[in-house]
């Protein structure tokens, strides 16, 4: 309790919040808005010089060169080489002044480690189609095709570097074994998969699209399709098109004799994608 009481006195803890007819900014909570006030501050200070040389200047032409103190005036006495020379060189002396700490704290903006939350804010502005890494394999995380984030575009970067992990392709192989398909589009050179079932298992689809939502671009379609006449909706869920399924693209698929279109086949080149999760799908 003592402790705690001469802390209380002695120590002054200053509540970051605005205050009636504020100036100034608010205490900062992170070096990016530190090194902010203190580029602000310093080119303050610059415009303080500026504006009171500009202002003795206008004064003095007021006052020095009015008609009562200068009735003759003459070019020569106002225009010059060297006055010509000082009013060019010293504003980009100036500007040069306030570049370079604007400078500084543009790359020192750069680094994440020192800067965490300006990268953080700037990762979270930056377009997904815009991100590019150096990695060579992905894999994605998190639900892409919620309709609040609907219609994620990966560029093609991203998509070529995906890979899928073992649950993942295991499960693919044990839908492709049943109502799963992987197809290509007349315009694409890789294919993406489609699971369809009808809306009667609603429940269990949307427990396949939520494990593969982070490979799909928007939720699942609804299609009110029909059958022999009578109205048959069903659900699709779709992912995007990715190069990593082109292997089992190959596994599962032949052309056909006309060479037109794919069927589906069983190898024995598929033993080696058996296991529990494949089986259970």
């Amino acid at each position: 309790m003592q402790n705690f009481t001469r802390a209380a006195i002695f120590n002054i803890i200053l509540n970051d919040i605005a205050e009636p007819w504020q100036l100034g900014f608010q205490d900062s909570a992170a070096p990016g808005f530190t090194g902010l006030v203190t580029l602000h501050n310093t080119i303050g200070f610059y415009l303080i010089v500026i504006s009171f040389s500009v202002f003795w200047v206008l004064f003095s032409l007021i006052y020095y060169y009015s008609y009562n103190k200068n009735p003759i005036a003459h070019k020569y006495l106002t225009h010059g080489t060297v006055l010509e020379l000082v009013w060019t060189i010293t504003p980009a002396l100036i500007l040069i002044a306030i570049a370079f700490p604007s400078f500084r704290l543009l790359y020192l903006m750069d680094n994440p480690a020192l800067f965490p939350d300006l990268a953080l804010t700037a990762l979270a502005t930056i377009p997904v189609s815009k991100i590019v890494s150096r990695s060579t394999e992905i894999v994605s995380f998190g639900v892409t095709g919620d309709p609040s984030v609907n219609n994620i575009r990966l560029n093609k970067h991203s998509r070529d570097i995906t890979v899928f992990n073992n649950e993942i392709l295991s499960q693919l192989v044990g839908h492709l074994l049943g109502d799963g398909t992987i197809c290509y589009t007349r315009t694409s050179v890789t294919p993406y998969f489609v699971f369809t079932q009808t809306i009667k298992r609603f429940e269990y689809i949307w427990h396949v699209y939520l494990t593969l939502s982070p490979y799909c671009g928007r939720v699942p379609l609804f299609n009110p399709g029909l059958r022999k006449g009578i109205p048959y909706p069903f659900i699709q869920v779709m992912t995007r098109s990715y190069p990593a399924l082109i292997p089992l693209h190959e596994l599962f698929y032949l052309v056909s004799v006309n060479g037109s279109n794919y069927i589906k086949v069983i190898t024995t080149d598929l033993l080696q994608y058996l296991n529990p999760i494949s089986l259970a799908y």
